[in-house]
């Protein structure tokens, strides 16, 4: 595989817990026709504090001059890598949202004007084409106990699901952005945790049909010192009183009426969302088990989905086997409504090390696995023929000096076949920077 480009955006910040390059922001990079879109933090000269840092330019153009924005009436402080950003971008009016810096916190978010991801003056790339921040969506109700919040594009309309609650503890929200309203429309809790956490490893728009595909793995609470107390702020640690031993399960469901009836693998409708509580999945539903993955086994929470151009849908995740922690891909066909699962040999991660990406590539008939070295600072980038599976695993590139959780455009890869991530650098000194990788794909036919 050919590295087109690295494309160094800024330095990221020196905090103890990683704030930018994280597997849960989903929604990190974008792309939007032609432009390519990144948020980030960066660091402050005059303080140690952060500031929201928005960047885009022309992905297909020869010169590639970045336009920044950082918005300056914002310091992030809080050292906790919950604490993330997410973009995105509704077409249907251009405009770009964001959400930033929770951890069980009131909700944190800006819209832009309308239009302003079709105009490309570097003039109209200022803080004044923003909001004002604001603790609820347009149309909708304050948001309190926010953390992972995603945006997902879905042809004209957009998506925003977040979870609300404790960790170990929590459920998730689903809402949808009318362009023509310019407001957004709460569908209810779409996923509900009943005693335990369900972590989406996204929640992913398949446009041919017009499908949401969510997968997930359930954490399961388990009771500490302060869980009542309404004063405590236990759950708001970075490695909180909750898990990943107490992970358990491959879940699936997916909605093809807007988020409103959902069905498992089997498609058979599961439940009916309004805004009324209780009305969505219970996320320890057995209807929606893809794999039986007994707690203490390995698996991780929000790793990594895909769905492919056919609405096959791909799931990265890890599990122990024989004793040894291995990244497993998992898939089920748009023909089937069986999963099946395959152990990536040779390449293994450690039970809470960095997550990877997963993506599809028509155009090969083979899946892309992005696998973060979990024990020492590199990047592997490995294939599986899916239409020949006996050839196994091929590692196409490998680079060193790469940390943290890559990120993945799906749009400027279903859109262009480009392969872009988001991930960080290690520079001289213990220091990192924001960067860009651009890969070409048709190296690899």
């Amino acid at each position: 595989m050919a590295l087109l480009s690295t494309t160094a955006l800024g330095d990221d910040p020196n905090t103890t817990h990683r704030l930018n390059a994280c597997a849960y922001q989903q929604s990190a990079i974008t792309t939007f026709d032609n432009v390519q879109y990144v948020a980030f933090y960066t660091s402050h000269e005059e303080s140690e504090g952060r500031r929201v840092t928005i960047a885009r330019h022309d992905l297909k153009g020869t010169s590639s001059v970045w336009q920044y924005l950082t918005f300056e009436d914002y310091e992030q402080t809080t050292d906790d890598g919950h604490n993330t950003i997410s973009i995105g971008i509704c077409a249907g009016d251009g405009t770009i949202h964001v959400s930033f810096d929770h951890h069980c916190d009131m909700l944190k978010y800006r819209i832009s004007q309308p239009g302003l991801a079709n105009d490309l003056n570097r003039s109209s790339w200022t803080a004044k084409s923003f909001s004002s921040i604001l603790g609820h969506l347009p149309g909708c109700d304050g948001l309190v106990d926010v953390t992972y919040p995603r945006f997902i594009p879905a042809g004209k309309q957009m998506y925003f699901e977040c979870r609300v609650g404790k960790a170990g503890a929590g459920s998730d929200i689903l809402y949808c952005y009318n362009p023509d309203t310019a407001k957004f429309a709460y569908l209810g809790t779409y996923l509900v945790g009943k005693q335990c956490n369900p972590y989406p490893n996204g929640l992913s728009y398949h446009l041919p049909t017009s499908c949401l595909h969510v997968t997930w793995t359930n954490r399961h609470f388990i009771d500490y010192e302060g869980a009542n107390d309404g004063a405590s702020t236990a759950h708001k640690a970075q490695a909180g009183p909750n898990g990943p031993e107490n992970n358990e399960g491959l879940y699936h469901a997916y909605s093809r009426d807007n988020g409103i009836t959902w069905y498992n693998s089997s498609h058979q409708p599961v439940a009916i969302l309004s805004s009324h509580p209780g009305t969505g999945l219970n996320s320890q539903d057995g209807r929606l088990r893809a794999k039986d993955i007994p707690r203490n086994s390995g698996i991780m929470n929000q790793e990594a989905q895909y769905v492919d151009v056919h609405g096959g849908v791909h799931v990265l995740n890890r599990e122990n086997i024989n004793g040894n922690e291995t990244w497993m891909h998992y898939h089920c066909s748009p023909s089937s409504d069986q999963w099946v699962s395959f152990a990536l040999p040779g390449i293994y991660p450690t039970p809470t090390g960095p997550r990877g990406k997963i993506v599809h590539s028509e155009k090969l008939d083979a899946v892309f696995f992005i696998l973060p070295s979990n024990t020492e600072h590199g990047l592997v980038i490995t294939r599986r023929s899916m239409n020949d599976t006996e050839k196994g695993l091929n590692v196409v590139w490998r680079g060193i000096g790469y940390t943290g959780e890559p990120l993945l455009d799906e749009e400027a890869f279903a859109q262009f076949g480009i392969l872009s991530l988001l991930i960080l650098k290690d520079i001289e000194g213990g220091k990192r920077k924001v960067v860009v990788l651009q890969f070409d794909l048709s190296a690899l036919a």
